[in-house]
This record gives structure tokens, sequence and C-alpha cells, in this order.
């Protein structure tokens, strides 16, 4: 499976931390759950704007 780095802010680092210990999930677990999250959102949100571009009366 490919990997990725990346820096986060300390506050950003304490909030997955605490996150992960109240939940039992790893912290990179919940790392690549928010980036799938955020990448699907985002795919999903360009498409609205690409349909709404193409329908748009002119």
């Amino acid at each position: 499976m490919p990997q990725v780095t990346s820096s986060i802010s300390e506050e950003l680092n304490q909030l997955l931390n605490e996150l992960a210990e109240e939940t039992g999930i790893p912290k990179s677990s919940l790392i690549a759950e928010y980036i799938r999250r955020g990448v699907y959102q985002d795919v999903h949100s360009q498409a609205q704007v690409r349909q709404f571009q193409k329908n748009k009366p002119r």
C-alpha cells in the first residue's frame, strides 16, 4: 500500500493522539480515514461544480 509523509501542527497531533487513545484506533488509521473522506468529498464537490457549469445557461 502506498505511503505518504506530511507535517501537522502540534495541536492536530495532540487531538489525534487523544482520539486514538479514546477510541483504541491507531492514529495512522484515523489519519488514513480522514484523508479518504476528504478526497472523496472534494471529488464529489468538483463533480457538482462541473455539472453546474455544464448546465449553466449561456
